[in-house]
This record gives structure tokens, C-alpha cells and sequence, in this order.
């Protein structure tokens, strides 16, 4: 009797598949139906409210029909009516109440229970150990195993489904997509019309992660179809949101949000209750909003999810939210709440032992850190993380499933990104806070020594002048760093590179509005720079009107960012550069005197390099350091007839011309040992050797179109990096490359 309704149970559900909401118009209680023939129908209907995304609706009917198969003597109805609730709980989030029913399930299988029956409670089973981190590899072999016993229509395509599914999360997208266009078959083959729209929209999200965008467009068009045949408009909300990821893969991120919207149109249209889609659609419309730039709309996106989630969300979805909304508030620079969501779910997951979740939030924190460009305290933090790869990575080869062997390769490689990545920010942070102006010379000690003393004065402006490329920067890095605000950001900003017209709103930042036509908040220089230093290079660019502006501001101590009525206090110090003499600037009326008079408290004064020549060989074997460390290639053995040469020359371009020169030799030229030959090489030592006529005409030209080659070569063909290390524009590179006919 119990097979005979479990088979006509099977039944129903093949004809609920093919029309769901006609379906749901059966009465079953007034059409001479039997108690099995109604339990089989309303289990059924409860699949088809399930199908059509009425969740509650089918929620309620599935539990009235578990009370009723309780008094009854049904397991496989009783398992299957389960097998729905299950799957409803799923989509709502309910963890802990789809472990309990799937306790309840299990318990029901037996030795005879139909074979289509113990798959799919391997198939729950196999989900419950993906969660969990246990071994599936068996459990998900016994189903593949099994497909072949199966001759139901309905219960083969849920098993097909059920391996996808686990293969996708796996991101075995490949073997993913080979079950689902299988399900798609079986399920098309028995008019399964509700499974073949659902497998439609998984295999749009499947083919967008392995780059088969033509596949996922035609089964977006099919989909539409299907969803217009079956009338059921709720799956657009599914559709959209799976588009909308694949439009983002491709980088489309315009196109992305707009089918993210379109999503949450969708589903606001139904009024249907899916506080987890809204969810996930609000969390992901908010981390592509994010690679826009747009993280004042982001974060209203993902404070609106973190509401929808409030009382059904678990606590892992919570703490996965309040990590995004963290990286919104670090782009908006909300620096305090950032840091305090950041450290609140890493204590969450290293109480509850998530490591592999751990990993990514103490990766933001590193990332909070480098951006307030506190690199002492992110250097650190990424030296943490290196330690939990390393825990996670033993965690994983212990436990030896196929699921854990892939995220084994994934976490190695990124440890590997990670080390290098940290190593790069150790450069970093060797190079920012032991900056220092390279040289013995006296001319280069009287540099230092005033450097020094502008340390010891924190609160005393500071005017460098020299000539382009003698490393006012690195002098003013050095200030800073050598400073009690060492820990605090250090703003650079190139005032030659600013609109006239944008002068007050950079340095003084803004309100949103049409007043000032910026459409999100801005923060000034000041405001960035807040118990730091900030430095302004080529102060001779500043219009004069903001002089003025500057002059008044600095006077007061006090700015009033454009549209606000309420000042904020100058917190930082000022060094400010240029490579024009003073004096100059204040008879061409290039610079006003009583701003000059606040900005050179103190006043250092950078030799060029052709007054301290002698510094050469220690710029040269210092440069040579960094780049072989870079490089990864061995720090070369000088000869001093390479130094003899370069002493023959003038560097019009200063300390960053010699740089470059070192820079070039290293990626182009590199041989262990480099004599003054190898500045041959160099276009400024090329033309001040002597050459014959006919090697000026015919020469030099080969010679410039082999180094261009060259340059392409090492640089994968990319125009613009070459053109950097060539020390050219990329347009001057372009019309070299057409008029030497280079391929």
C-alpha cells in the first residue's frame, strides 16, 4: 500500500511540474479522491507553492501535511513531503530548522526503502557535510553511482540537480554544467516544464563563471520563454539577479546594477516575502556599486539588506553583510565604524572556528590599514594572515575530500599572492618610513640635517626648492616619517595636476547637491590629512585667487568645505615644494608673499645632482637594491668604469632621471656585471659618444627600433608600459612603432 501511494505521489509531482499554477486549482477534497490520492495532491501543491516562490503559503500547507502523515503509515510520502520542507527552510535561510528536518527524514529510510528514495537522502545528506566542511567525496560519487537505477523522471532530475549544485559550489563549473544540461534533458524529455526553468537560470549562472557567454545568452532568451509560458513572472527575480552576475564577470558593471534592479523590481512586483533573495540581490547590487566608485548608494544597499536580514538572517550571513558594509565605510573613509565592524566579525569567526572566513576579514583589515596608510599596523595584520593560510591549509590536507582538495589549490595560491603581496608592502613600509635622502656629500649632509631639524618641529610649516627630480618628495617622506605624526596619513598632492576652478573643493572638500554639482560628499586634502602632513608639490600652480583662499584658511587655522557653514580646524602640517626660485615667483606675481612668509617656517634648499656627484655610486647601488629585489634578479657587480661615465654626465632630470636610467637597465639590459658599456644603451650616453656619419644616420635608428622591440618584448606588448620604460610618451611610442614598421 505505501509504494502503491509513494508511486502515485511520484506521479503527481511529474504532472504538478508541467503547470504548477494550473495545478494548484485541483480541489482535491471535493473530487472523489481518496486520503493517499489527497496527501499525494497536497504534497504536491505544497512543491508547486514551493515552485512559484509562494513560500509561506507552501511552508504552512507542508507542515499541515507532515502532522497528517504522522497518523499515517507513508515514509516515502512522509520523506518526500520533508524533502520539500527542507527545501523551503533552504531558500528562507533556516539552517538549523533544515537540520532537524533532515534528522526526521533519515529516520525513515530503511533497508527497502526505493532505491530514488536513499539517493536523495544522500543527496540531503551531501549538502548538510558541504556545509559543514566534512568529506563528500563518497557521498557524491554513491549519487553519481545510483543515476542509472533511477527511472522516475522526477526524482532523476533532482538527484542531477542536487550533484550541480554541490560541483557549482565546489566552482567545478565545468562538471557542473555537464549535470545540469543532463537534468535539462531528462526534465525537457518529460515536459518537467517548472525544473527545465530552473535548471535554465542555473545554467545562465554556471556558464557566466566559465566564460561561455554566448551559452548563458541563449538560455537567458529560453528562459524568458519558459517563464512566459508557465506565467510565472516571480523567476525574473532570479533570472535578472543570475544575468546580472554574469553581465558583471564580463566586466559589463553598468549593466550589471541595472539587472540587479531589475531584479529587485521584479520581486517588489510580486510582493512575494524572500528576505534572503532581497538579501543577496541588495549585497551583490552593492559590491558592483562598489567597483563603480559609487559607495555612498552601496552602502544605503547593503544597510537596507542588513534590515531585511535582521530577524530572518543567520548570524554568519550577518557577520559576511557587516564585513562588505565595512569596505564601503573604508572607501567613504568612515574610518571608526569601519574598523569596529571589521574587528567585531573577526572575533565572530575565531570563536566559532571559521578560519576560511576569517582569512577574508582579517584581509579587510589589512586593507583598512594600508589605506590609512598605517603600514606598520597592516604589515602586521597581513603577517596574521599569512599564519591562518597556513593553519587553514593543514585544516584542509587532514581532511582529504574532493571539496577540500580544490579549496586546498585555491588557498595556496592565494597564500602565495598573499606572501608576495605582504613582501611588496614590506618595501613599502622600508621605503616610506626609513626614507632618507641618499648621500654623503656635504651638500647632501646639509639636506639631512635640516630634514631632521623640520622633524623635531612638528608644527612648523616647510618649503623645499630644487630642481625637477632631486627628490623633494622623498625629503618631505622623510620629514614626516621621521616625525611624531609617523603613524598618520601623509597626503601628496600635485597642484599642477588640479583644475583651477576645483582648487577649493580639493583642498576643502564638499557637500552633495546641485549647488555643487558633486553628486556624493567629498572630503578636501585637509580632511585626508588630519594629524599627518600634507605636502604640495609645484606650489607656483596654485591660482592666485586660492592663495588667498589658502592664506585666510591657514591664518585662522580654520577651512569651510563648499556648501557647509560650520569650519573644521587644520590639523596638519604643511611642506609644500617648488623648482622655481621664490624670489622669481614673487616678481612675476606667480606667488603671494605673505602666503610664502607662512609656508617656509623652515626652508630646505635641494642641491642637483651635477653639484654632488659624488653621491653616485651610493644612489646607483641603493637604486640597484630595490630593483634586484623587485626583479627577483641578482644585485650586479659594478665596474667603476661604469661610474666613471656616469660622473661624464650632466642629469639634466636630477636623482629621478638616474633612477630611471638603472630602472631601464635592469628590465632591458641586465647582465651581472655592467661597465660603462651597457650605458650605451641609454639614449643620453649614446649621443655624447662619437659616432660616424653614416652610424648617426642608419645606426642609431636600428639601435632605437631594437630597444623599442625590446621594451614590447619584455613588457607582454603593452604600449604604455613600454612606453615608461623607454622614458617616452605612448603617442611618441606609437608613431615609432608605425614608422619602423614594427609588427
Amino acid at each position: 500500500m505505501s509504494i502503491d501511494a509513494y508511486t502515485a505521489l511520484l506521479h503527481q509531482l511529474v504532472l504538478m511540474s508541467r503547470d504548477p499554477l494550473i495545478y494548484l486549482a485541483i480541489d482535491e477534497e471535493n473530487s472523489g479522491f481518496n486520503s493517499e490520492e489527497q496527501i499525494a495532491i497536497r504534497i504536491a501543491k505544497a512543491h508547486a507553492l514551493f515552485s512559484t516562490l509562494k513560500l509561506d503559503a507552501g511552508l504552512e500547507l507542508a507542515v499541515e501535511n507532515q502532522k497528517k502523515l504522522n497518523q499515517m503509515d507513508l515514509p516515502e510520502c512522509s520523506f518526500l513531503n520533508l524533502y520539500i520542507l527542507i527545501g523551503l527552510h533552504a531558500r528562507l535561510g533556516n539552517n538549523q530548522t533544515m537540520k532537524t528536518y533532515t534528522d526526521e527524514a533519515a529516520a525513515l529510510i530503511t533497508k527497502k526503502s526505493p532505491a530514488d528514495i536513499i539517493l536523495l537522502m544522500d543527496s540531503l545528506r551531501l549538502h548538510m557535510a558541504f556545509r559543514t566542511l566534512h568529506n563528500t567525496r563518497e557521498l557524491e560519487q554513491q549519487l553519481i553511482d545510483g543515476l542509472e537505477r533511477i527511472e522516475n523522471p522526477y526524482c532523476r532530475v533532482l538527484i542531477l540537480r542536487s550533484v550541480a549544485k554541490v560541483q557549482s559550489q565546489n566552482r567545478q563549473y565545468d562538471q557542473a554544467l555537464n549535470y545540469l544540461i543532463a537534468a535539462y534533458d531528462a526534465a525537457n524529455q518529460n515536459q518537467l516544464s517548472t525544473h527545465s526553468l530552473d535548471i535554465c537560470i542555473e545554467i545562465i549562472y554556471v556558464c557566466a563563471h566559465l566564460s561561455k557567454f554566448e551559452m548563458a545568452e541563449r538560455f537567458f532568451t529560453l528562459t524568458q520563454d519558459l517563464i512566459s509560458q508557465l506565467r510565472l513572472p516571480i523567476h525574473k527575480v532570479r533570472l535578472n539577479y543570475n544575468y546580472g552576475i554574469l553581465k558583471n564577470l564580463q566586466k559589463d558593471y553598468r549593466a550589471s546594477v541595472l539587472f540587479y534592479k531589475m531584479s529587485l523590481e521584479a520581486l517588489e512586483s510580486t510582493g512575494a516575502n524572500l528576505p534572503i533573495t532581497q538579501y543577496e540581490i541588495f549585497n551583490n547590487l552593492a559590491n558592483t556599486l562598489n567597483f563603480l566608485g559609487e559607495s555612498k548608494q552601496a552602502l544605503d544597499y547593503q544597510l537596507e539588506a542588513e534590515k531585511t536580514i535582521l530577524e530572518t538572517g543567520t548570524q554568519d550571513m550577518k557577520a559576511e553583510l557587516s564585513s562588505n558594509i565595512a569596505l564601503s565605510m573604508i572607501a567613504l573613509q568612515q574610518w571608526d565604524e569601519a574598523i569596529r565592524r571589521l574587528k567585531e566579525v573577526a572575533r565572530f569567526y575565531k570563536k566559532h572556528h571559521k578560519i576560511e572566513h576569517l582569512l577574508g576579514t582579517t584581509r579587510s583589515i589589512a586593507y583598512f590599514y594600508e589605506q590609512r596608510k598605517d603600514y606598520v599596523r597592516g604589515f602586521a595584520v597581513l603577517s596574521q594572515l599569512d599564519q591562518l593560510n597556513q593553519e587553514y591549509i593543514a585544516k584542509l590536507r587532514d581532511s582529504h575530500s574532493q571539496v577540500t582538495e580544490q579549496k586546498l589549490v585555491e588557498i595556496m595560491a592565494d597564500s602565495k599572492a598573499l606572501r608576495a603581496k605582504y613582501n611588496n608592502l614590506l618595501i613599502e613600509v622600508t621605503r616610506r618610513q626609513a626614507a632618507r635622502f641618499t648621500g654623503e656629500s656635504q651638500a647632501a649632509k646639509r639636506v639631512t640635517d635640516s630634514a631632521v631639524l623640520a622633524a623635531m618641529h612638528k608644527e612648523a610649516n616647510v618649503l623645499i626648492q630644487g630642481e625637477s627630480g632631486t627628490g623633494k618628495e622623498v625629503l618631505a617622506q622623510m620629514i614626516h616619517y621621521s616625525s611624531p605624526q609617523k603613524n598618520s596619513p601623509f597626503i601628496s598632492v600635485n597642484c599642477a595636476a588640479i583644475s583651477p576652478s576645483l582648487f577649493e573643493i580639493e583642498f576643502f572638500g564638499s557637500v552633495a547637491g546641485p549647488l555643487t554639482g558633486i553628486s556624493e560628499e567629498r572630503k578636501g586634502y585637509f580632511e585626508q590629512a588630519v594629524d599627518g602632513t600634507l605636502f604640495l608639490d609645484e606650489i607656483s600652480e596654485i591660482p592666485d585667487e586660492f592663495q588667498h583662499k589658502l592664506l585666510s584658511a591657514l591664518d585662522a587655522k580654520s577651512y569651510t568645505p563648499v556648501g557647509k557653514t560650520q569650519s573644521l580646524p587644520i590639523r596638519c602640517r604643511i611642506i609644500s615644494s617648488t623648482n622655481r626660485d621664490p624670489i622669481d615667483l614673487l616678481k612675476q606675481n606667480r606667488l603671494r608673499m605673505d602666503l610664502l612668509h607662512r609656508l617656509n617656517t623652515l626652508e630646505i634648499m635641494v642641491p642637483p645632482l651635477r653639484n654632488r656627484m659624488e653621491d653616485i655610486p651610493l644612489l646607483v647601488e641603493s637604486f640597484a637594491r630595490d630593483f634586484a629585489r623587485e626583479t627577483t634578479k641578482r644585485l650586479p657587480q659594478i665596474n667603476d668604469s661604469f661610474y666613471d661615465r656616469l660622473s661624464t654626465y650632466a642629469f639634466p632630470g636630477n636623482v629621478r632621471e638616474l633612477k630611471n636610467i638603472i630602472e631601464r637597465i635592469f628590465i632591458l639590459f641586465y647582465v651581472p656585471v655592467w661597465t660603462a658599456d651597457i650605458l650605451d644603451n641609454v639614449d643620453a650616453f649614446r649621443r655624447n659618444q662619437h659616432l660616424s656619419g653614416s652610424l648617426i644616420d642608419h645606426n642609431i635608428k636600428e639601435l632605437d627600433k631594437e630597444r623599442i622591440i625590446e621594451a614590447l618584448r619584455k613588457t607582454g606588448g603593452k604600449q604604455k608600459t613600454a612606453a615608461k620604460l623607454l622614458n617616452m610618451t605612448e603617442s611618441t611610442l606609437c608613431r615609432k612603432i608605425k614608422r619602423y614598421g614594427i609588427k
